[in-house]
């Protein structure tokens, strides 16, 4: 997929999802009006941003875009979130975040234990 189809993609899809927050919002009940105000902001903005990116045009020339760089760090991210996302209810957030954060910048590659412990 070259790099002009992917932001059409991209920004038609944020089109799509702009206009389901817009719909969404409109059924919010009357007592919940600021928040339904905060949605159709958002929605605004989003459609902006994403009709900013359907007709921008990019500076390089269209070059096939790689979507996983590296295909292990990958498998180690979405295999970690679902095993997250497994474990919240048993742990509980806290201690599954703090096992989970450092437990994946390590997969990742990430060694300045500093960092890792500030982050987590």
């Amino acid at each position: 997929m070259t790099r002009s189809s992917m932001n059409r993609f991209f920004a038609v899809g944020g089109l799509g999802l702009a206009a389901a927050l817009f719909y969404g919002a409109n059924s919010f009940p009357d007592r919940a009006a600021d928040a339904a105000r905060y949605v159709f902001f958002l929605a605004g903005i989003f459609a902006v941003l994403s009709l900013v990116l359907l007709v921008q045009k990019t500076p390089s020339p269209d070059s096939h875009v790689v979507w996983v760089r590296s295909p292990r760090s990958f498998f180690f991210a979405v295999t970690g979130i679902v095993a997250y996302g497994a474990v919240i209810p048993r742990l509980g957030f806290f201690p599954a975040s703090a096992i989970f954060m450092p437990l994946l910048a390590l997969l990742l590659g990430y060694r300045r234990p500093l960092f890792i412990i500030l982050g987590t």
